[in-house]
């Protein structure tokens, strides 16, 4: 299962490595669920079943790694980098840094993870000679019964990612061929709701099965759809606009070498919750949200300099394009600052502003235009 830059997947994880460029990362919940079936495998057969079912969990997500990576090397076909890819108990979540608009090149990405799978398979296959039979497949005896049930599950799980549950990859390659036909924003809207109802029904049959994996991959499909669908709203309504045009320049900015307490003073006298931080010159040095005040109070102390517990952020000129930023925010990145022609900081942009951009947009586009005669009640 692939998704696209989603923050969901990174707090809690950890990078094994790095390959061409991106990084390889493991989710803690991982290994909670190696030490699940661990202990089922030993609970039904012994040490040499928990072994197995160990082995083969293992075996199964570095084949997930090569399917991310089926759809990380199509992506920069197209100049599209990945910055890391998380492996959850779910499966694989590889961050691309954006899909492209155009349909073909979201085709070529989408497939190119599921054909990955299919070729393992085959080859998988081919190594055993023929097709496993049922009995390898539930027993597993040996490095055969290994090689059969690792050749069975990838075939499984092709078939399971050309469900057209966007964002799961059938359902980017179903966007895809809409996007060509209705346009990109019609085309994701219209694949979002048929996501939204596979996922439904994925869920449902979790809870029939008692299949736990299943239910969570349904929950993760209902509301990724969703998220996709508010991503393209957001360029909609933000389509040839440009940073200055959108960010919040009504702020309270904090120096570095203001001591913590200031900003802790700014938390509660300001209606804010995050603050941009600027040196002399008043460029932009670092951004501090609220979290990190309260951090540094019971950290480091009040008299801790600003500039020690700030974070990075983010910059950007006035003039960039907000469908460069909205990837970049939607990625997970707290705030994207932005700097004027002089280098000086003019403001900065959240997910929470556009958001409420979104708002009202929609409410203006809803509303009843000015004069229009009310309807005519019954009876009058």
């Amino acid at each position: 299962m692939s998704h696209t830059a989603s923050a969901m997947g990174r707090r809690w994880s950890f990078s094994v490595g790095t390959v061409k460029g991106t990084a390889v990362r493991i989710h803690a919940t991982f290994f909670l669920l190696l030490l699940w079936v661990g202990v089922s495998g030993w609970l039904s057969g012994g040490p040499s079943a928990a072994l197995h079912i160990v082995v083969l969990i293992c075996l199964v997500f570095f084949c997930v790694v090569l399917h991310e990576f089926g759809h990380i090397f199509a992506a920069r076909k197209f100049g599209v980098n990945t910055p890391e890819v998380v492996l959850l108990p779910i499966g694989g979540v590889s961050r691309l840094e954006r899909i492209p608009d155009e349909p073909r090149a979201e085709f070529v990405i989408a497939i190119a993870g599921p054909l990955v799978t299919l070729a393992i398979a085959i080859g998988l296959l081919l190594v055993l000679g023929r097709m496993p039979s049922p009995n390898e497949i539930e027993q597993g005896a040996g490095v055969q019964g290994l090689v059969a049930q690792l050749a069975y599950i990838n075939l499984v799980l092709f078939l399971f990612n050309l469900i057209p549950a966007f964002p799961m990859d059938g359902g980017r390659v179903l966007r895809a061929g809409l996007a060509s036909w209705l346009g990109h924003s019609q085309g994701t809207r219209v694949a979002a709701g048929i996501g939204q109802v596979c996922a439904v029904l994925l869920g449902v049959a979790g809870l029939f099965s008692n299949n736990i994996i299943l239910v969570l991959i349904a929950v993760f499909i209902y509301f990724a759809a969703g998220s996709e669908n508010g991503i393209v709203a957001l360029r909609d309504i933000t389509a040839g606009k440009t940073a200055r045009e959108s960010m919040i320049d009504n702020f309270v900015r904090l120096h570095s070498t203001d001591p913590v307490a200031t900003a802790a003073s700014a938390l509660v006298h300001a209606d804010q919750r995050e603050f941009p931080v600027v040196d002399d010159q008043g460029r932009m040095s670092g951004f501090l949200t609220r979290d990190g005040i309260i951090r540094a109070l019971a950290g480091p102390g009040p008299d801790t300099p600003i500039a020690r517990v700030m974070e990075d952020i983010q910059e950007v000129s006035q003039w960039t394009r907000m469908d460069d930023i909205i990837p970049l925010l939607a990625s997970g990145t707290k705030a994207v600052g932005v700097a004027g022609d002089d280098g000086r900081c003019l403001g900065y942009i959240t997910w929470e502003n556009l958001m409420e951009e979104l708002l009202i947009a929609r409410a203006l586009k809803h509303r009843t235009p000015a004069g229009f005669p009310a309807r005519a009640q019954p009876g009058h």
